[in-house]
C-alpha cells in the first residue's frame, strides 16, 4: 500500500471543497453561528466536523477512504486489521475483552490493569482471575507477572478463554511477552494487550519490541499518547487465526459514537502518515532526548533516576508468602518515561510536584516521592532544557535551606526538609483466626502491597445484585458492591465482586492515616462501605 498517502484526510478536503450547503447535523452548519469563542478557538476546522455523511465513509462498516486509512495503519504496524477509535483505549479494552469472553468465562488479568479492564468485565459478564503483583522494592513501583507465575496461573486455571496483560506500563517496565504469548497460545489462550503506552515502539531498535510483533492477538494502543493523534484516538490491531474478526467488529461498533468525530478521525490518518514517513526519524530523537534528560537529572545532587535499561532491579511478590527480596532484570524497558525522584532531598512526590508547577513544569504522575514525565514526539532541546535548569532550581533551594525555600515551602503548607513519611514503619495485617492470608502490607515509601483479591462474584453479577450499605467496621468477610482505589498507585484494592479481607481494611487505614482521599467510593470518608445484600 502506499503509505504517503492520507485516504480519510483528502476525502475530508475534496468534501470541504465541494462547497455544499448542509441539511444536516451538526447544527452549527460548517461554522455558521458557532459560539464566538469555538470560531475563535477553531475556525479553520469547523469545516471538518461533519456528522456521518453518505458522502464519505461510516466508522461502523468502513467500505471507502476509512477502511483504506485503517488498512495503511494495519500495514503499517505488521497487524491483520485496526480499528479506529473516538472514544478512547477504554472502549478498544472494552471490546477486546467482551470479543472473546462472555457470562461466567475465564480470563486472566493484572492486578494492575487500567479501570476500563473492570468495565470490560462488567460488560462482559467475564469472571477475573488475577496474576501476582510484582513491586520493585525500591523503587515501589508495578513491574507485571513473571512468566512462572503465568504459567501457574495458566494450568491452574485450563477454562481461561484469554489473558490480558499491560505492555509497557505507566513506568514503561515492560513484561516478558515473547515467552508468556508462547505459553499462552501454547494452552489454547487469547492473547489481549493493552499497549496504550506503547504506539511509538516500532519506530526505534532501542525501545521495547511492539506486542504485535511477539505474537499478541489483540493489541489496543492509545495513538494520542506518545504520538500525534487527537486526545481521546485510539487504534485496536487485530491478528492471527484465534480471533473472531466479525466479532471484534460488532463489539467495536457497540462501543463507539454513531457520531464519530471526523476530526478525530483525520488525526489518526495523519498521526499513521507521520509515523509512516518519519516515523524512525522524530521517535530516535525522543529517545535521544530522553536519554539526554536522564543523564543530566542525575548529575544533580538529592536527585534519582529510575533506570531499568541496564541494571539489575530487586521485587518482591506480593502473593507469595515469604516477603524475601529477589534479583531480576526488566524484560523490556522504555526509556521515555522517565520517574524522577526527590526523596534524597526529603520531598514527597506531592511536595515535589508542587514545586515544579510554582515554575510552570507539568508532570504526568505523581506517587510516593517521586514525578512521572512522558518524553514524546512533542519534545524539544527547549522543553528538555526546562525540566532540567527547574528540577536542579529546586534542588539547590532545598539543599541550601535558604530563606527563599523555606518561604517557597512555607507558602504551600509542606513541612522544610520533610515527607511526613516514616519509611521504617510496617503496617502488617491484623490477622484472625479465620484468615489464611499470611502476608503483610509493608510499606515502601507510600506506596504498599495491594491486598490479594478473593474473587466470589463476577463484577457484572456483583454490580446488579443488591446491595446494602453498611459500618466498615461490619464490613470484614462481606462481598464489596463497589470497586475502590487511591492514587496512588490507582489499581483498586477491592472490586466490586470480592471478599473484604484484613489485608483490604488494614490498606484503607494505612492510606487514611496518609491523608489519602478514596476514588470510585460512595462514602469518600469510608466510614461505610456497600456489599451485597444477603451474601457472606
Amino acid at each position: 500500500m502506499n503509505q504517503d498517502k492520507m485516504p480519510f484526510v483528502e476525502a475530508l478536503e475534496n468534501y470541504k471543497n465541494e462547497h455544499f450547503v448542509p441539511f444536516h447535523t451538526p447544527g452549527h452548519k460548517i461554522g455558521h453561528r458557532a459560539p464566538s469563542l469555538l470560531t475563535e478557538w477553531m475556525g479553520p476546522a469547523l469545516p471538518y466536523d461533519l456528522g456521518v455523511m453518505y458522502a464519505l465513509d461510516d466508522l461502523h462498516e468502513p467500505e471507502g477512504c476509512l477502511k483504506e486509512a485503517q488498512d495503511l495503519a494495519a500495514e503499517l504496524y505488521g497487524a491483520a486489521q485496526c480499528w479506529f477509535s473516538v472514544n478512547g483505549t477504554t472502549a478498544l479494552i472494552e471490546a477486546m475483552i467482551m470479543s472473546v469472553v462472555g457470562p461466567g468465562d475465564t480470563i486472566i488479568i493484572p492486578r494492575e490493569a487500567h479501570r476500563s479492564v473492570m468495565s470490560g468485565l462488567v460488560l462482559s459478564g467475564a469472571k477475573p482471575v488475577y496474576l501476582d503483583c510484582r513491586f520493585d522494592v525500591n523503587w515501589g513501583v508495578p513491574l507485571g507477572a513473571s512468566v512462572e507465575n503465568v504459567v501457574e496461573t495458566l494450568e491452574a486455571h485450563p477454562e481461561a478463554k484469554a489473558i490480558l496483560l499491560v505492555y509497557p506500563n505507566y513506568y514503561g517496565i515492560g513484561v516478558d511477552l515473547e515467552r508468556i504469548v508462547v505459553e499462552a497460545h501454547n494452552r489454547g489462550a487469547i492473547v489481549l494487550v493493552d499497549e496504550a503506552h506503547g504506539p511509538h515502539l516500532p519506530f526505534s531498535a532501542r525501545l521495547p519490541r511492539e506486542a504485535l510483533e511477539f505474537g499478541a492477538d489483540l493489541v489496543a494502543q492509545s495513538t494520542h499518547k506518545s504520538v500525534g493523534a487527537l486526545t481521546q484516538t485510539s487504534m485496536l490491531f487485530g491478528q492471527g487465526n484465534l480471533i473472531d474478526y466479525r466479532r471484534v467488529t460488532q463489539m467495536h461498533q457497540m462501543l463507539q459514537s454513531t457520531s464519530p468525530n471526523y476530526i478525530f478521525l483525520a488525526s489518526l490518518d495523519m498521526a499513521r502518515h507521520q509515523l509512516a514517513m518519519n516515523g524512525e526519524s522524530i521517535v530516535n530523537e525522543t529517545v535521544n532526548l530522553a536519554l539526554q534528560l536522564r543523564r543530566e537529572l542525575a548529575e544533580i545532587p538529592g536527585i534519582r533516576i529510575m533506570d531499568y535499561s541496564s541494571n539489575t532491579i530487586v521485587i518482591d511478590d506480593i502473593n507469595c508468602q515469604s516477603t524475601s527480596a529477589s534479583s531480576t532484570n526488566a524484560a523490556n524497558y522504555d526509556v521515555t518515561k522517565v520517574l524522577i525522584d526527590a526523596r534524597d532531598l526529603g520531598l514527597t512526590g506531592v511536595e515535589f510536584e508542587k514545586l515544579l508547577r510554582l515554575e510552570h513544569i507539568e508532570v504526568e504522575l505523581v506517587q510516593a516521592h517521586h514525578v512521572l514525565v512522558l518524553i514524546t514526539i512533542g519534545d524539544s532541546q527547549d522543553s528538555i532544557r526546562a525540566l532540567v535548569e527547574v528540577v536542579r532550581h529546586v534542588s539547590e533551594t532545598i539543599l541550601q535551606s535558604s530563606e527563599d525555600g523555606k518561604e517557597m515551602l512555607r507558602s504551600m503548607d509542606i513541612p522544610n526538609g520533610t515527607s511526613g513519611v516514616n519509611e521504617n514503619e510496617t503496617f502488617g495485617v491484623k490477622q484472625d483466626s479465620n484468615s489464611n492470608l499470611k502476608h503483610d502490607t509493608s510499606s515502601i515509601g507510600d506506596t504498599q502491597y495491594l491486598p490479594i483479591p478473593e474473587v466470589v462474584l463476577s463484577p457484572r453479577q456483583a454490580l446488579y445484585s443488591e446491595r446494602e450499605r453498611i459500618a466498615i467496621a461490619e464490613s470484614y468477610g462481606r462481598i464489596s458492591g463497589e470497586t475502590i482505589s487511591y492514587y496512588p498507585p490507582g489499581i483498586p484494592f477491592v472490586g466490586v465482586g470480592e471478599r473484604i479481607t484484613p489485608d483490604v481494611l488494614q490498606y484503607i487505614e494505612m492510606k487514611q492515616s496518609q491523608g489519602y482521599i478514596p476514588n470510585g467510593a460512595d462514602d469518600a470518608s469510608l466510614e461505610t462501605l456497600w456489599v451485597i445484600k444477603y451474601l457472606r
